[in-house]
């Protein structure tokens, strides 16, 4: 039986598995990306003050939620609410929009508990970025510092 998709952590913060993206193509296999928002630190919700005292909630171990993580994040946070604010959406909606606008074989699994968070992730389907958007964003992301991230750091092309 033919592999038909596979499924890997991959969002902003880590692209690590871009490096299979010919195979995939050539193969027409598909990549479920989960974690897409970087355990929600991408939905633009937390900011260096939010804390994470819930019972089993393991985000307050992630090297992306320490407090030093936001400033080494800032670059990524304003390019991210840039294109919010040029589309009219949320940096939420972006962050899965640059998935499933990158490639048609991409399909993002966000994670939610709460309804609102659900409609808005939906929304994403609506928010059209071009491939000259997509191409500005990864072009920003390979030249940006950023935190480490759970699940994965960022490759550094030498």
């Amino acid at each position: 039986m033919p592999v038909t998709a596979i499924q890997n952590r991959y969002h902003m913060m880590y692209r690590g598995y871009e490096a299979l993206f010919p195979v995939l193509e050539e193969l027409q296999i598909g990549f479920v990306a989960f974690s897409p928002l970087a355990n929600g630190l991408l939905s633009g919700a937390y900011s260096q003050n939010s804390t994470f005292s819930e019972q089993g909630d393991y985000r307050k171990a992630m090297p992306q939620f320490q407090a030093d993580s936001y400033e080494k994040n800032k670059a990524l946070f304003s390019l991210i609410q840039k294109f919010a604010d040029d589309k009219n959406a949320t940096p939420a909606q972006i962050s899965l929009a640059w998935l499933i606008c990158k490639k048609p074989y991409i399909v993002p699994i966000p994670g939610t508990r709460k309804l609102s968070r659900l409609t808005e992730n939906l929304g994403a389907a609506d928010v059209v970025l071009t491939a000259q958007e997509i191409a500005v964003i990864d072009t920003a992301l390979d030249k940006m510092e950023m935190s480490d991230v759970f699940g994965g750091a960022k490759i550094v092309k030498k």
